[in-house]
């Protein structure tokens, strides 16, 4: 069975997860404005592929580290709401569906956390997902990230297994993005996609003649999808 991965931070999402969790425990005072620059310092870093992304990731999960599991999971579920399930592309959506409808797996591939990932993976009807994850200890989760992290050449590997494991060559997978940070698995798989591009990705797709989409339009005005907490934070 094929599989169609896709990207999440600005390709089926407008803007970066982290940004607006970070953006609503700011409003909430829980962050100061320095986590807000530093947010945006990291989002101007990854539009020139310059993230030191292992910094980001672990700043991130110390930050969600620093509440209880229950208060986090709560923070979390309204900065959703609030925040990422208005900003999810519709088009997004409808993609996922089209690949569904012919028998294709759908995977969200992300180095967002497990959790958000989960979330979005319900709203948008994907079949799975490959995303951040790091333990939970004495009721508060770590910095200590499962490695390789999904992102860039760790990216890459995660989807090769995930492929292997179901007999799949990534020869007949998609994978939908916006940024060159997703250059090795877009170059690995047999149809890459640029959504949204970035200038330099825009660049190199039409150059290889890859397809090009703009998607516009969010899924304002839908409810947020129930998704069932992931065992490992119950």
């Amino acid at each position: 069975m094929p599989i169609a991965f896709f990207d999440l931070d600005h390709t089926l999402l407008k803007g970066a997860n982290g940004n607006m969790v970070v953006r609503y425990m700011v409003r909430k005072r829980l962050l100061g404005p320095a986590a807000l620059f530093r947010a945006a310092r990291y989002t101007l870093l990854y539009r020139l592929n310059r993230i030191p992304y292992m910094e980001v990731y672990r700043w991130t999960f110390r930050e969600c580290g620093k509440y209880p599991l229950p208060q986090l999971l709560s923070l979390l579920d309204e900065a959703y709401e609030r925040y990422i399930m208005p900003s999810l592309y519709r088009e997004g959506k409808e993609m996922i569906a089209e690949h569904r409808s012919r028998g294709h797996l759908t995977v969200i591939a992300t180095a967002a956390g497990e959790y958000i990932s989960e979330k979005v993976r319900v709203q948008l009807g994907a079949d799975d997902r490959i995303a951040a994850t790091a333990p939970v200890r004495d009721g508060f989760l770590t910095d200590e990230l499962e490695e390789p992290l999904p992102f860039g050449p760790g990216k890459l590997q995660r989807a090769r297994d995930y492929a292997a494991a179901r007999g799949v060559s990534l020869d007949d997978c998609w994978f939908y993005s916006d940024s060159l940070a997703d250059l090795p698995l877009l170059e690995a798989v047999g149809h890459p996609v640029a959504v949204n591009p970035s200038p330099g990705l825009k660049r190199l797709a039409e150059h290889r003649g890859w397809p090009v989409m703009r998607w516009r339009e969010m899924l304002r005005g839908e409810e947020p999808a129930a998704a069932e907490r992931l065992s490992f934070l119950s």
